[in-house]
């Protein structure tokens, strides 16, 4: 077999390779938006849970911030993978841009309630130690 020949068998048991390869790595990211959307579609119905159960009342901030950093995680690992992958796994630009919106709007809203929750916390701390604010210390030593 010539030199010629043994380059363009390569180059075709490569494409056949490639070919025979394609559908399963198009199967893994299937698999991986499948388990990475399920853990999201689980802490947005824990979101859900939490907003049903308020019954119309505000939600309470230190719960919600409790609960909402793992919808922001869920969140991030999807479009982490979404970014990495989205050549490959053939995504949609409009499927990353919308669940980067998401995502911006989310943690915005987790951080509006974690700070409220550490207000209240600090609040509670200060009703339990007499309801003011901590004197300052005046210096001590000579003048």
């Amino acid at each position: 077999m010539s030199t010629r020949h043994s380059y363009v068998f390569a180059f075709a048991l490569a494409l056949a390779a490639a070919a025979w390869a394609t559908p399963s790595l198009a199967q893994n990211c299937g698999e991986d938006m499948n388990k990475l959307g399920m853990r999201l579609k689980a802490e947005r119905d824990t979101i859900g849970e939490l907003i049903k159960q308020a019954k119309g009342k505000p939600l309470d901030p230190e719960v919600f911030c409790a609960k909402s950093g793992g919808l922001t995680g869920a969140e991030g690992a999807l479009l982490a993978y979404m970014d990495k992958n989205k050549d490959w796994c053939q995504i949609p630009d409009e499927m990353v841009d919308g669940l980067k919106k998401t995502h911006a709007q989310d943690t915005a809203f987790s951080a509006k309630a974690c700070g409220y929750a550490a207000k209240i916390k600090k609040m509670k701390e200060q009703q339990a130690d007499g309801g003011a604010p901590q004197a300052q210390q005046l210096p001590t030593g000579p003048l």
